[in-house]
């Protein structure tokens, strides 16, 4: 089979390797479309912190159940399933608590084991979620990023009537954005450099949108909202979003920290102490934002046209990756059969 493999930083190869076989437990998995999203662009430049090389990326996906492997008892071949990736011992403190998102021994399709950008790829049955039929497959691999967003607005906390900052108008700024809105948020205000991505974010349901580049947003956010955000969502994680962050969620409101930084932040802690900022991070999700991401893709509340931007074969994965670098594409699709 057909298998994307980033050897070194900077390097999308496509290399021929046997068709994998499911080990007890596991399936087989035919991919139909898997996403490119930021923690592969961060892998592919080489600054994802908890990424080795080489690796196989893709766990944005949703493909067709290929071959059982031994005592899987609850997956049919043919079945059309997206994967939650995360894959958990069941037992550590953070498992038996129910936030295995954080579990002591986490390793992800697609990170430290291979990924599904491939013609197939297995993983265990049970981190497996059937597809309704009313869903497409382009909406199916957007499951995936919208249970990190929906996690993030639970990190949150209730949203019912509260004003909300979204730093970063990418895939999962935009999503961030749906999801907010979905809990309730009074007005969301979106910064994002690119004029294509703040014209999104309007269409989304954003109340404004400003451009970083152009002026302090700082203070035009919240002249916008009539004071300062109650939640601040960094889906950049960069130092520059980080001081916005701050300065946004002064005083007495909460910054939520979705984006992955590729490298150290500094905090002002003497600020965050006495202007009583709260700072969570977001880590990816657990199953009943997986569900909560379903529910909302079959409800209609995520346009899957306004989100992706590009599909490409298997066979140009390089370019795809590329494509997905550029400043105006949202999500790109790897079509992988």
């Amino acid at each position: 089979m057909r298998q994307v493999v980033i050897s070194s930083p900077g390097i999308v190869e496509l290399r021929e390797v046997p068709l994998s076989t499911p080990r007890k437990g596991e399936v087989r998995v035919r991919s139909l479309l898997v996403g490119i999203c930021g923690s592969d662009l961060h892998g592919l430049a080489g600054n994802h912190p908890f990424i080795e090389y080489p690796y196989v990326p893709g766990h944005e996906v949703v493909g067709t159940v290929d071959e059982v492997g031994p005592e899987v008892i609850d997956l049919n071949q043919g079945a059309r399933v997206i994967l939650e990736p995360n894959l958990v011992c069941g037992t550590c403190i953070y498992c038996a608590s129910g936030r295995y998102n954080l579990c002591e021994h986490l390793v992800v399709v697609g990170g430290q084991v291979a990924g599904a950008m491939a013609e197939a790829f297995s993983a265990p049955a049970g981190r497996f979620h059937l597809v309704p039929d009313t869903m497409s497959d382009a909406e199916a691999a957007l499951v995936e990023p919208l249970s990190t967003a929906v996690h993030a607005t639970r990190v949150a906390g209730n949203l019912k009537g509260r004003l909300v900052a979204v730093l970063g108008g990418g895939t999962i700024g935009l999503l961030v954005l749906i999801a907010a809105r979905s809990a309730g948020a009074k007005a969301v205000a979106v910064s994002e450099p690119v004029a294509s991505k703040r014209a999104r974010a309007l269409r989304l349901g954003a109340s404004f949108c400003y451009d970083p580049d152009e002026a302090d947003l700082v203070p035009a956010i919240r002249d916008a909202l009539g004071s300062r955000p109650d939640v601040v969502f960094d889906c950049v994680a960069s130092q520059v979003s980080t001081d916005q962050s701050i300065r946004l969620a002064e005083k007495g409101g909460g910054i939520v920290v979705v984006g992955v930084a590729s490298g150290e932040v500094r905090i002002p802690l003497h600020i965050i102490q006495d202007r009583e900022i709260r700072i969570e991070g977001s880590a990816m999700y657990v199953k009943q934002d997986v569900l909560q991401a379903i529910e909302l893709m079959r409800d209609g509340e995520v346009p899957a046209h306004e989100l992706v931007t590009a599909t490409l074969p298997l066979a140009e994965a390089r370019e795809a990756f590329e494509l997905a670098r550029a400043g105006d594409s949202v999500k790109v699709h790897v079509a992988s059969s």
